[in-house]
């Protein structure tokens, strides 16, 4: 960083609230800001108002992280919960019976089917 005088960094500071600096320049005066020359109360405003910025971009700028890590825990409750439904879903209804010592296991909409089918096919005498 070159050497300027205060009237030049007074200049600048009012320039950077006229929003007609550039990047660089506003690098140049953060720079600055940070030195032993800089703690004359003309630069408080313009060392307040950087600060301020500085936390506030950095208060808002969660790491990447932190969002990764969210996004994998949103997809595994998701994908947990579509499990947890699909399986309900296709959850057949087996019932058992015990018949003369035997156990018999059936779907419960067979078993229907089969005495209805029994029901409504004897034939009359």
């Amino acid at each position: 960083m070159t050497q300027h005088n205060l009237s030049y960094w007074e200049e600048m500071t009012q320039r950077y609230f006229l929003a007609e600096t550039t990047e660089e320049e506003e690098r140049q005066l953060r720079k600055f800001l940070c030195t032993s020359q800089s703690q004359d109360a003309r630069f408080d405003e313009i060392r307040a108002t950087l600060s301020f910025l500085e936390v506030c971009k950095n208060q808002h700028h969660a790491p990447r992280v932190y969002y990764t890590l969210r996004a994998l825990a949103v997809a595994a409750c998701l994908s947990a919960i579509a499990f947890l439904g699909w399986h309900q879903y296709h959850q057949q209804d087996i019932s058992s019976v015990r018949i003369a010592g035997q156990t018999v296991e059936a779907d419960a909409s067979q078993l229907m089917e089969q005495q209805l089918a029994e029901m409504f096919s004897t034939t009359n005498p």
